[in-house]
């Protein structure tokens, strides 16, 4: 009896042989799974980043896509007259002189080469210390647009800010003071027993630009070299600090490295049409990334150029690659950041529509 129990307990037992085998079997196969989780969790970081990537540079595009579309609205108005080909000045916070400006409600300000910021010194941006060169990415263009509220304003105005009150012919352009529009404007020309009054737009000023930083050390948000080099699709707004007009920075969306612009300009036919009264048939017959001054007037669409990053490094890249939008070349940049190219291009109805010849 004592002999079959004693052959039982040495069946019963491992040998430490087995017992080293057993655990490197399970060391192996826990390496595997840990190298598996890592390079599972590694790639959906980079999804991510990814996602974030190609998420931001849509939404940079849908936001300049929606200005241009509406860039040369005013209402009722129609006839915004002829521009002279200069340049609105688009910090300017006067209501004549924002009138005025409404005949070139699309325009730019174009960098000369990849090193170099757009030159907006000739206007009042420069001089109110928005827009110095530390506060402008180098190579990325300045792009200004105009327009009016696509909803109304016909019940009350906020004090400080810009509107326009228009009907087909006539129009206005005046500072709010918190009371109800004024009643000068008829909706329609004036005939017998017309009495409605025109509607009341807030009045929009928008210079889109790239800044190397998200949120500047300086003045009012302004970038001064000391911050951390992430370049962000800003604008300038046309606002008010609560009793007068003023023009204030918006940070848009982080990551926009450079924002190249190339304008259609309409000029065949070159005489006027008779019905029209206008040059050109509503249709771009060629692009250029800095229009002269006697072509300006003739712009009526945009090409739009996002050259976008991604918002965080990605381990052991390289951004070898070079970039070339609108004639200009950029990169290799040899960091660790992924990069993507996005465009459109832009029909704004309120310009080209009044080239249009009826058939």
């Amino acid at each position: 009896m004592f002999s079959k129990m004693n052959r039982k307990q040495k069946q019963g037992g491992m040998s430490l042989i087995e017992l080293m085998v057993a655990i490197a079997i399970g060391a192996i196969l826990l390496a595997g799974l840990a190298t598996i989780f890592f390079n599972s969790s590694r790639s959906q970081r980079e999804l991510t980043k990814s996602g974030e990537m190609i998420e931001n540079g849509r939404y940079a595009i849908y936001l300049l896509g929606e200005d241009l579309r509406h860039v040369g609205y005013f209402g009722q108005y129609y006839d915004i007259g002829v521009s002279t080909g200069t340049l609105p000045d688009p910090c300017t916070t006067d209501t004549t002189t924002i009138e005025g400006n409404m005949a070139q409600p699309l325009s730019g300000y174009t960098a000369p080469d990849e090193s170099t910021v757009a030159d907006i010194t000739s206007t009042t941006c420069d001089d109110i210390g928005l827009l110095p060169d530390d506060n402008l990415e180098p190579g990325s263009d300045v792009l200004v647009v105009m327009r009016a509220d696509t909803s109304t304003s016909n019940t009350t105005t906020k004090d400080g800010d810009i509107y326009i009150q228009a009907n087909f012919i006539e129009k206005t352009v005046f500072e709010g003071d918190g009371s109800a529009p004024p009643s000068t404007y008829l909706k329609y020309p004036t005939t017998a027993g017309v009495t409605t009054v025109a509607d009341t737009r807030q009045f929009h000023v928008f210079t889109y630009f790239v800044a190397p930083c998200v949120i500047g050390n300086g003045t009012d948000g302004v970038c001064d070299g000391s911050e951390e080099h992430m370049p962000t699709l800003k604008r300038l707004e046309l606002s008010t600090d609560g009793s007068s007009p003023e023009i204030t920075i918006t940070p848009l969306v982080e990551g926009v490295d450079k924002m190249l612009v190339q304008y259609g300009i309409d000029n065949i036919p070159n005489t006027a049409d008779p019905v029209t009264g206008q040059f050109g048939d509503g249709s771009p017959d060629e692009y250029k990334a800095s229009p002269s001054s006697t072509e300006w007037p003739d712009v009526i669409s945009a090409r739009i150029f996002l050259l976008v990053q991604a918002p965080k490094t990605t381990d052991q890249y390289s951004d070898t690659k070079q970039y070339t939008m609108a004639g200009l070349t950029f990169g290799p940049y040899y960091d660790a950041y992924k990069r993507h190219i996005f465009t459109t291009e832009i029909r704004p109805v309120n310009l080209a529509g009044r080239r249009e010849i009826p058939h």
